[in-house]
């Protein structure tokens, strides 16, 4: 009996010893960041089917957004998230001020989508407030950074992306107003004026100067 009890106490320890075992081996869930700003106010969600949509316009933190899908860029139904961004809340790159932004999630079943979409979605802001000195930054898991894939001209700026991104629409701070106070430019006009009259005072003073020598002749 004795035995019998040390090998169910064994057999036990073991059942445990493996089971703990086995939640170790386990690797935690792998989290991101959440990017300044937050991106996490709901604006709108809507279906997507594998013949593609456009989700908007829509108003995002004070800019008009449209997102266009194309055909085959997901082979089966997906939600399209659109998120609001605290806009003070995110740091612009020096120099520049953050005028714009916005998210995009893709869910599949209500889950994270896996991997990259089939084709790049392609999202459109649109303010006054951006120019075509403008510049778009999308958060990278770290950090907002230049996202080569977008474009930007006065009154909008557009970006492709085949991932979940969050993005935010910088404008450069410095102004092209003519400081106050400051002096006029001159031109050369003025100078080339009092030149000929220069010249002509010269000439006449040059024929007075001769008649006088004649009148003494």
């Amino acid at each position: 009996m004795a035995m019998l009890g040390a090998a169910v106490a064994w057999g036990t320890a073991g059942v445990a010893m493996a089971s703990t075992a086995g939640r170790q081996s386990v690797p935690p869930p792998i989290t991101t960041p959440a990017p300044p700003g937050g991106f996490t106010a709901v604006v709108t969600t809507q279906t997507i089917t594998p013949a593609g949509g456009t989700v908007g316009p829509v108003m995002v933190a004070g800019a008009e957004v449209t997102i266009h899908v194309p055909a085959s860029a997901f082979s089966q139904d997906v939600q399209l998230t659109v998120t609001a961004p605290d806009l003070s809340d995110i740091p612009p790159t020096p120099g520049y001020k953050v005028v714009a932004g916005v998210g995009a999630e893709i869910t599949l079943n209500g889950a994270h989508y896996p991997g990259t979409f089939l084709k790049p979605v392609t999202v459109t802001i649109t303010s006054p407030n951006i120019t075509a000195s403008s510049q778009v930054v999308v958060w990278n898991g770290s950090s907002f950074v230049m996202d080569p894939n977008s474009t930007t001209m006065a009154g909008s700026a557009s970006v492709s992306f085949d991932s979940d991104p969050a993005f935010a629409v910088e404008s450069p701070t410095a102004s092209t107003e003519p400081v106050p106070g400051a002096t006029s430019p001159v031109t050369g006009e003025p100078f080339l004026g009092e030149g000929i009259l220069a010249g002509v005072l010269v000439l006449g003073g040059t024929g007075g100067l001769v008649m006088s020598r004649r009148r003494r002749a």
